[in-house]
């Protein structure tokens, strides 16, 4: 039989169990019963808390599982594919619907009653010990914030992590320090976030990860109280634990002084409320949304990727250019058309849905308790558990489809008491309407606006026309 291996970490540890050690024991088992592990997937440094949409690996698995690429699934523990019951039981039977086999070296499953409980058992421990575990880690957070020590996790950028018999504590490397002065002084001196993680990366400077930077990881740099040798705790900086200061307090200081008169200047009222949005508006090099500011006095659409320094030719373009040609087309689109038809049957109640799904949910976190501190048998907790678990899927199942039909009659009846008005609007009707009403609309018929690069960049001033592609809903 041919099977995918699965291997999962949340991080380094030294109790954790390392990938060596649970794919050799998935090449043991798969040996053991016959079976060709045809290809491995890993999700290293990834929680079991999330789901697959958020795991690259397990989202790959799945989605060549279930497409018939393999005919079964091992994974070293159940707590290895999630730490979830909401993702783990459906993620099951999705499986088992397309007929693949699911087992485990910690948690053998073959088919019998006996194994289908102890896996359902296994899987409300593991959310059990990923609740009782997130506990433990918030409380010892705030004691490690209250002693001004490293909480532990990604060494921040500029540090290197030692440990000897003085224990784990954080040492500066100093070949980053004239960069970070760096990065201070040219913020005081009045740069963007975004100016500075530009610069970064067209001299070619990761980060920590090896990453391009972007505004976010500046201001993660110039604002973490690590760099000074400190934590914050309780609004406080925190001196005195296993963290080597990096800079100077007055330049910490004085950067986070500028950053809050920025923020009191209210900059974000220099970006403009507009009708096409990032959503919207997408560069034709990279695919990147665009975002509009003002240039020079004039009002662009700029390209985010090309801000960042990762977009060769990245889009600049003229908001009157662009939503020209949008509202040209915009209106030789809706003149004519029908609006959709709406849906007809009965909707049902979408808090009522939810209020027994939770019900359901509670009752069977009660039902597993009731098992594990011995008060409930086997075959009653088994019994009962179907009948719930069988509540639960459908309930989730009409949830769904509420909401999903909620949502549709309302938009279906808002475009109904609008399009009649929108078939016949003219251009000068539509300079009237507020950017907030061209937006609804928008979004109710544009996909997407993707606009391409010129042809000949150096000509611009000849004022060549950008080629804009509008994708319809």
């Amino acid at each position: 039989m041919r099977v995918f291996g699965y291997i999962r970490v949340s991080k380094e540890r030294d109790d954790m169990i390392s990938p060596e050690i649970q794919r050799d024991e998935i090449e043991r088992y798969c040996t053991k019963k016959g079976w060709d592990v045809t290809e491995w997937f890993e999700d290293l440094d990834f929680t079991g808390r999330v789901g697959r949409e958020k795991r690259p690996g397990l989202d790959a698995l799945m989605e060549r599982a279930l497409a018939g690429e393999c005919e079964g699934v091992v994974f070293y523990r159940i707590d290895r594919l999630s730490r979830e019951e909401a993702d783990f039981h459906p993620m099951l039977a999705a499986l088992r619907r397309a007929g693949i086999h699911c087992d485990s070296p910690a948690n053998p499953n073959d088919g019998s009653p006996e194994a289908q409980l102890i896996w359902s058992i296994s899987a409300a421990l593991a959310k059990y010990e990923s609740v009782r575990l997130g506990l433990r880690l918030r409380d010892a957070h705030r004691r490690l914030a209250k002693t001004g020590k490293w909480h532990g996790g990604p060494v921040p950028w500029g540090y290197t992590r030692v440990e000897d018999e003085e224990g784990v504590r954080l040492v500066a490397d100093v070949s980053t320090l004239p960069l970070r002065l760096w990065m201070h002084e040219k913020y005081q001196q009045g740069w963007s976030l975004r100016r500075i993680a530009k610069t970064l990366n067209r001299r070619g400077t990761p980060t920590s990860r090896g990453r391009t930077w972007s505004d976010r990881n500046v201001h993660g740099v110039l604002c973490t109280p690590y760099q000074v040798g400190a934590r914050r705790a309780d609004g406080e900086l925190v001196f005195g634990g296993n963290v080597e200061p990096l800079i100077p307090l007055e330049v910490y200081e004085r950067t986070l002084a500028v950053m809050a008169a920025r923020k009191r200047t209210n900059l974000a009222g220099r970006t403009p409320r507009v009708a096409l949005t990032g959503r919207h508006v997408r560069c034709g090099t990279c695919g990147g949304a665009m975002y509009a500011r003002y240039s020079h006095g004039r009002l662009y659409y700029l390209c985010r990727q090309k801000a960042l320094g990762t977009c060769e030719r990245g889009v600049s373009i003229l908001l009157p250019e662009l939503e020209a040609v949008v509202e040209q087309r915009l209106c030789e689109r809706l003149r004519g058309t029908r609006a959709p038809k709406k849906l007809k049957g009965p909707v049902e109640m979408i808090e009522p849905l939810a209020a027994e799904t939770r019900d359901i949910e509670r009752h069977m976190a009660h039902l597993t308790t009731l098992y594990i501190e011995g008060r409930l048998e086997e075959g009653e907790y088994q019994t009962a558990r179907g009948v719930q678990l069988r509540k639960l899927h459908d309930a989730r199942r009409r949830l769904e489809r509420a909401i999903e039909r909620a949502e549709h009659r309302a938009r279906a009846a808002y475009v109904e008491s609008v399009w009649g008005d929108l078939g016949e609007m003219t251009l000068e009707q539509w300079h009237a309407l507020t950017p907030k009403a061209r937006r609804d609309i928008y979004d109710i018929v544009v996909d997407k606006v993707i606009v391409y690069p010129k042809e000949n960049p150096w000509r611009r001033h000849r004022s060549e026309p950008h080629k804009v592609k509008v994708i319809w809903r």
